[in-house]
């Protein structure tokens, strides 16, 4: 797809001057529910990627070839077309380029959070910064320039497991869980090729459950339809890497937890310059039952959590929530309430590393109690490399049911369905 490529003839000439034009950065397979969600709005959609053959473009009505993560020439190539074709809106979606969002939005004149607070979700050690100055819970963190600072940091707590990880890394690249033992010239190496600045960030483990949030935030109230806990139960298996392995709806908190955790996501949204729309969170509970951020983005979230889970587990279509926001729609609070109360799993598959031969069972995986969706990432005679970081994963199957046990009794029945050949 050519990076002017024109108006497709599925939309006429009059419907696209009728039509509200939505600008959605990245467009990748995990984009690809935000346009079919904009499509069936009927509005005109701006899709940009560097790579002209991505899925999300097949939907757009026009393409811009440009990198995400160029904010500045998606800003000016923006721009360009919304002199000629008016651009209503801007958005992303699993994605982690929300300063590439603010910048289009600024160029424009549209609604997005500040080029500022985009600053600060996009650099973990900023980000962290704030919480301190704010006093919003987090673990406890540091720069770290060179092994002899990571040394330092290792040896005044030998018993400490720390999770060292670039600023701007993403997808679990880089991100090492390490310790006093681990070979500290190796891990600032390994963890620092996977960031863009070079910067890294020390942070302390902190045991406990780790939970998934996506929230958004109106007149001053945090809306977090549901609430997943991620599985970390192949931590041992994969260190030093950190790779989770999907998550489930509901999480076992209450409702006194629920609310702790709105009222901390609203402080760490406001300690970083935002006070309404999206608010995707990574937090954990620590050992005195105190919820802590681990991290805050800008922005929905991928993995199919914003996408699959949290609709068949609330009824909220956060995504057309977030398509109406971009367009300076208004948004109401019924929008953001659970409608229904169900159960939703997604784990993966991490077949050995090798020359993938075959993969069976597909067809008994469709017939899977409450499949929602499934995915493969690879398919035979491809490479399936050893899992160090999330895109590693092989594939995915999301359930549904009436209960957090049902859940899980169906995605494990799904997952044991498939069978992976794979020759070394």
């Amino acid at each position: 797809m050519p990076a002017t490529s024109p108006v497709k003839p599925s939309m006429s000439t009059e419907a696209c001057i009728l039509a509200k034009t939505l600008m959605i950065v990245g467009a990748g397979v995990e984009q690809v529910p935000a346009y079919e969600s904009a499509k069936r709005r009927g509005l005109f959609v701006v899709g940009t990627d560097m790579d002209p053959d991505a899925p999300g473009l097949a939907l757009a009505d026009h393409a811009i070839i440009v990198s995400t993560r160029n904010a500045e020439e998606t800003a000016e190539k923006a721009l360009a077309f919304h002199k000629v074709h008016p651009i209503d809106g801007v958005m992303t979606i699993a994605n982690d380029v929300p300063y590439t969002v603010a910048c289009v939005a600024k160029a424009i004149g549209l609604r997005s959070v500040s080029l500022e607070a985009a600053r600060c979700v996009t650099d973990k050690y900023l980000m962290k910064q704030r919480f301190m100055v704010d006093d919003v819970a987090c673990p406890w963190f540091a720069r770290v320039d060179s092994p002899d600072d990571l040394s330092r940091y290792l040896d005044a707590e030998p018993n400490t497991r720390f999770v060292l990880k670039p600023v701007d890394g993403r997808g679990a690249r880089g991100v090492l869980l390490i310790d006093n033992s681990v070979n500290v010239d190796w891990a600032i190496e390994e963890s620092r090729r996977w960031g863009d600045s070079g910067k890294l960030i020390l942070e302390k483990f902190i045991p406990g459950m780790q939970l998934s949030t996506e929230s958004f935030l109106l007149s001053g109230k945090c809306y977090t339809p549901a609430i997943a806990e991620r599985n970390y139960a192949r931590l041992e298996q994969f260190k030093p890497n950190i790779i989770e392995d999907g998550g489930i709806i509901p999480a076992p908190i209450d409702n006194t937890m629920r609310k702790a955790i709105d009222d901390l996501i609203l402080r760490g949204a406001a300690a970083l310059g935002i006070q309404e729309g999206i608010v995707k969170g990574d937090l954990v509970i620590d050992e005195q039952g105190r919820p802590m951020i681990i991290e805050l983005a800008a922005r929905l979230s991928g993995g199919w959590f914003a996408t699959h889970q949290i609709p068949a587990a609330s009824g909220v279509d956060l995504v057309s929530v977030v398509i109406s926001y971009s367009l300076g729609e208004p948004i109401v609070e019924s929008m953001l309430l659970p409608t229904c109360e169900r159960a939703t799993a997604i784990r993966y598959w991490f077949p050995p590393e090798g020359r993938i031969v075959s993969i069976s069972g597909e067809a008994e995986l469709q017939k899977s109690p409450g499949l929602i969706s499934y995915g493969f990432f690879r398919g035979p005679g491809e490479l399936q490399p050893k899992i160090k970081m999330h895109p590693d994963r092989f594939g995915f199957a999301i359930v549904s049911a009436d209960s957090r046990d049902d859940a899980l009794s169906r995605i494990d029945h799904a997952l044991a369905s498939i069978s992976i050949e794979v020759i070394s």
